[in-house]
């Protein structure tokens, strides 16, 4: 196999999981609800990652589906403290400047879930805990923070939101699963 042919099969690896969890969850979010988008991300990242988990193929499909659950569940017990105490101590009624719930919410959704979708699926792969993978680790949640923001600002709707975690979270992980592949096509391009 050729270079171009090389490069072109390592991006296609890379992006399409990305597109695909984007596309199908643009697609299930209006005609099926939320929970059937939750099991999308799980089923595209396992699916596009044949032969870079620790387990078979079967035992991988169902860890990570439930991974995606767990992440999804996680995400909510862990933000419920923090609507509480934003309630408790009255921040969402003191006229602070921005909306505090949208706070919250951008917190669980940007920073608790990410970090979670990241540390529970090191259970199905094998990632190396290296500078180029917590590089990518917090750009994806700063990308996600900014769009996120944005968009929240600009619609006030939550279901593009799903769609936009979904692309980037995949893409990031994507990078991360792959950085040994990419750093070898990038050391024989200086090369050549």
């Amino acid at each position: 196999m050729d270079l171009t042919s090389k490069k072109i099969l390592l991006v296609g690896r890379i992006i399409l999981p990305a597109i695909l969890c984007a596309l199908l969850t643009g697609i299930f979010i209006d005609n099926y609800g939320d929970y059937w988008v939750i099991s999308i991300f799980g089923i595209a990242i396992i699916l596009f990652n044949y032969g870079k988990t620790k387990y078979n193929f079967i035992l991988s499909f169902f860890i990570s589906i439930i991974l995606s659950w767990t992440v999804f569940f996680f995400s909510i017990v862990i933000s419920t403290p923090i609507q509480y105490l934003i309630e408790e101590f009255g921040l969402d009624k003191k006229g602070l400047g921005f909306n505090i719930t949208g706070l919250r919410f951008l917190i669980s959704v940007v920073i608790i879930s990410p970090l979670l979708m990241f540390y529970c699926y090191k259970i199905l792969f094998r990632i190396e805990n290296i500078n180029y993978s917590k590089s990518i680790k917090w750009l994806s949640i700063i990308a996600l923070f900014i769009v996120v923001g944005l968009l929240q600002m600009i619609y006030k709707k939550e279901d593009h939101i799903y769609v936009v975690w979904q692309f980037i979270l995949a893409f990031a992980l994507q990078l991360i699963l792959y950085q040994n592949e990419l750093k070898a096509l990038f050391k024989l391009k200086t090369k050549s």
